[in-house]
């Protein structure tokens, strides 16, 4: 089994290395990275592994940007000395959320869970050859809410539902998210797009990045940008450009294709 290490510290990469190879010799180690940029990287040119350690401050940001640059299908176990990221964490393939400081049993513990899953959902796989990975993804979607039809916004006083048929995008500023419906019309919510992410059906909404999540059916057309990015352009005008990174660009074009 490979595992990926995403660690600041090294002391405590190297601590949590000896555990992991302690617990099971048979897994590899096939990094220990220090920031996101490096983690992009790796994820982009080597593919997920089986399993990833991860602290959620790495040296230059949290580390679930790199989730939201790369396509990663792999579970994660989170090891941090914050618990207040505990429910973005599980929306970014969490499977277990360690606090440091921690030791060799509460590193046992989390690989046992791992294990344990994955020999659950093996039961149920007919093909051999299926990547394990998919049933544990499965769970993983299971544990996410329940996803929304509609919100509720506030606007002179009063609520008013609108159906996510009639949402073209969401859009971060200043801290303050705002729901755009295709009539032009926006509002604000109470929610972070992190946490729309998790309620909006992947189907029909996507994460452009860290101000956007664009609706399909919303998208007019789009075209190659600067360093091999994609500019998208949406059928109502948008509050600044919608630029979908390099390395979130042939993940963008596969959900396209997949519609």
């Amino acid at each position: 089994m490979n595992v990926l290490i995403l660690e600041d510290e090294a002391i405590t990469a190297e601590e949590l290395r000896h555990y992991v190879r302690d617990i099971d010799p048979t897994i590899e180690v096939v990094a220990s990275l220090e920031t996101i940029e490096d983690a992009v990287h790796f994820l982009t040119t080597q593919g997920s592994p089986d399993l990833i350690f991860s602290d959620i401050q790495l040296a230059d940001g949290l580390s679930f940007d790199v989730f939201e640059q790369v396509p990663v299908r792999c579970p994660v176990i989170f090891c941090t000395a914050f618990d207040e990221y505990a429910m973005q964490a599980f929306s970014a393939n969490g499977i277990d959320y360690v606090l440091k400081p921690f030791d060799r049993k509460a590193i046992a513990s989390s690989l046992s869970k791992f294990k344990a899953l994955q020999t659950y959902f093996q039961r149920d796989t007919p093909a051999p050859q299926q990547n394990l990975n998919e049933p544990l993804q499965r769970l993983i979607e299971q544990l996410r809410p329940t996803r929304r039809s509609s919100f509720l916004v506030n606007y002179k006083g009063k609520y008013y539902p609108i159906p996510v048929g009639e949402i073209s995008f969401f859009y971060t500023e200043n801290e303050i998210v705002w729901l755009y419906k295709s009539s032009g019309e926006k509002y604000a919510l109470d929610h972070t797009l992190d946490e729309l992410e998790s309620m909006l059906d992947p189907t029909h909404f996507y994460r452009a990045n860290r101000q956007f999540i664009i609706r399909y059916e919303a998208i007019q057309e789009f075209e190659p940008y600067f360093n091999r990015k994609l500019a998208v352009r949406l059928s109502l005008p948008t509050p600044e450009p919608i630029i979908v990174s390099k390395a979130k660009a042939g993940d963008f074009m596969h959900w396209l294709e997949q519609r």
